[in-house]
């Protein structure tokens, strides 16, 4: 089989990386490797990707953390990915994988029209994305649930694969932060790999074929990869194995029994796959998956010391740790808010100086200019919003909803609003553009140039 994997910004293309380094030694597979990154240092570490498969995008110093110049960056940078996509997509690549990290802005900001682009190229894509700690900063966390639902949204992406962060303390308390790191790329990696050995795996019963495993993937929604093995003595039967815990990874905690697709790979020595073993194993793939598709390979081997089984569950819900960002997010963002705009306010009132004197400076008192609205107005306050506002804006909002793809300058962008919805009052349409910009539905691509997303 054969993979290209595209490592976006810092985190994705530590896994780009390790997926060449750890790919090298296994047979039966080839796997491409990619990585686009705004950070120009960041990229020349990654030693197994070649240069030629680089390609820097933006100013070449980082996104700033802030997913907005991973995006607009990604954007500028769109012809120079496509090409560098159809330079490495080959006839028979079968899947193609996104990495990267969810909190910071490249892997934030890239990975939506990263994966826009594989669509356009007429492919699909899986992604690997790690959540940021729940510790982390709100910025991070504002980041991440961007990233995430705009990712999400892609047509072109079928399974979406999270790393849940906050698990590496109770897997790896006494590492060092770097080596811990390692160890959860080598599972993501050392899982995938062991998933895609299944369909170069020979076996006496019912085995998983490449095309199959490729298939597995089209089920569109969140997606696991579930790794487990113990000694074969342990094993009573088959199904209670395959009932252990298929949370007790790094990976995002999932239910299982929302998934639309299952592949599963089970082996162990021969004793353990009687008929009845097997028919029960069966069942419970059965009852647990309602409604899903469930594919499983059969792996006798003689006298193995070990009972294990590896396997992906796609086309899930969305698992509680992203509900519980997406809310967290949230809420620390408008506590954020409403500290930057208290702080904004006291400097506005000033140091409560006051000799007396009445006149005050030209400087101070003049009105905003042309410019100043045409950067944003980010100076200004948003309107304290009363029920008629709060309608207008809704109007405004539902009416860029559709205009999703499209691309405005802000003079146009105003003239449609107010020719769409007669709305006179030019300054509530820029402020409405301002709190879409400030919500995720519009980001600046350019100076005074707007998409909607």
């Amino acid at each position: 089989m054969r993979f290209l994997v595209v490592g976006l910004g810092h985190c994705g293309g530590k896994i780009a990386n390790d997926f060449k380094r750890v790919a090298i030694n296994r047979k039966g597979m080839i796997v491409d490797v990619c990585a686009i990154n705004t950070d120009e240092a960041d990229l020349e570490t990654h030693r197994q990707i070649p240069s030629s498969n680089k390609l820097l995008i933006g100013t070449g110093k980082g996104a700033a953390r802030n997913w907005r110049e991973g995006f607009q960056a990604t954007e500028q940078a769109r012809t120079n990915i496509h090409e560098l996509l159809s330079k490495l997509l080959m006839p028979d690549t079968d899947v193609i994988i996104l990495t990267l990290g969810e909190g910071g802005g490249s892997g934030s900001g890239a990975a939506p029209l990263v994966s826009e682009c594989v669509g356009e190229l007429g492919r699909t894509s899986i992604a690997i994305a790690t959540l940021p700690f729940e510790a982390e900063s709100v910025k991070a966390k504002v980041n991440a649930a961007f990233g995430l639902d705009l990712l999400y949204r892609q047509e072109a992406l079928k399974a979406l694969i999270c790393i849940d962060n906050d698990k590496i303390t109770a897997h790896f308390p006494d590492k060092l932060l770097t080596e811990a790191y390692s160890e959860v790329n080598e599972l993501i990696v050392g899982t995938f790999l062991d998933l895609i050995n299944l369909a170069h795996m020979p076996s006496r019963a019912d085995r998983i074929d490449q095309s199959e495993l490729a298939s597995i993937f089209e089920y569109a929604g969140f997606a696991t990869l579930v790794n487990f093995k113990t000694p074969a003595n342990l094993v009573e039967n088959l199904s209670a194995t395959l009932r252990h815990s298929w949370n007790g990874s790094l990976f995002a905690e999932l239910d299982p029994t929302t998934a639309t697709g299952a592949l599963f790979g089970v082996q162990g020595p021969n004793h353990l796959f009687t008929t009845a073993q097997v028919d029960l194993m069966r069942r419970t793939f059965r009852e647990l998956l309602a409604g899903g598709d469930a594919m499983v390979g059969i792996y006798p081997v003689e006298r193995s010391r070990w009972a294990s089984y590896v396997g992906i569950l796609t086309g899930m819900e969305i698992p509680m740790k992203v509900k519980g960002l997406l809310e967290s997010a949230k809420k620390e963002y408008a506590e954020h808010r409403d500290i930057v705009e208290e702080r904004r306010k006291s400097k506005s009132a000033g140091l409560k100086f006051d000799l007396g004197f009445s006149e005050r400076s030209s400087v101070i008192d003049k009105p905003a200019t042309e410019d100043s609205r045409a950067s944003g107005g980010a100076s200004s306050p948003l309107p304290v919003r009363g029920s008629q506002t709060e309608r207008e804006f809704e109007r405004v909002m539902s009416l860029i909803q559709g205009l999703r793809g499209e691309t405005f300058s802000l003079d146009e962008l105003i003239s449609h609003i107010r020719r769409e919805l007669s709305i006179a009052d030019e300054q509530l349409i820029l402020h409405s553009i301002i709190e879409l910009q400030d919500k995720g539905y519009l980001a600046e691509i350019e100076r005074n140039k707007y998409k909607v997303i």
